[in-house]
């Protein structure tokens, strides 16, 4: 099976184009993504034979100056992200897991950099996350 396991870009599809939005931290079947506005909390499985990705978790944003999922309240709102994993991207859609109408169309790009010096990091250091 392929290993994803890393820090993330996230960018979600708005309306003047690719937007970022948050930074994910993906490791051994945990999710986590937040930003100054929100935070994610959840767990993913791969999908091997097909590159598919699952995330379900809970959103909860601090600031509403913009609605998400077509919501303006959103604190532990359970949401479920499916995507396909190619060359470091991790690209799909985003939807409340109610089966609501509204949905985000959400891309993760690995940051190589990042994951480099994590990596490296002396084992046992406060920076060896994945």
């Amino acid at each position: 099976m392929k290993n994803i396991d890393g820090v993330y870009k996230v960018e979600m599809l708005g309306p003047y184009g690719w937007e970022n939005f948050s930074t994910a931290f993906i490791h051994d079947g945990l999710f986590r993504s937040a930003s100054a506005e929100h935070f994610t909390a959840g767990h993913y499985e791969l999908e091997d034979e097909d590159e598919g990705f699952e995330m379900e978790g809970n959103l909860t944003q601090f600031i509403e100056h913009r609605p998400l999922f077509g919501r303006k309240d959103v604190k532990g709102l359970p949401i479920r992200f499916s995507g396909r994993v190619f060359d470091g991207v991790i690209d799909g859609e985003a939807c409340v897991v109610d089966d609501s109408k509204s949905s985000l169309r959400l891309r993760l790009n690995r940051l190589p950099f990042l994951n480099s010096q994590i990596n490296s990091a002396p084992p046992g250091s406060k920076s060896e996350y994945v």
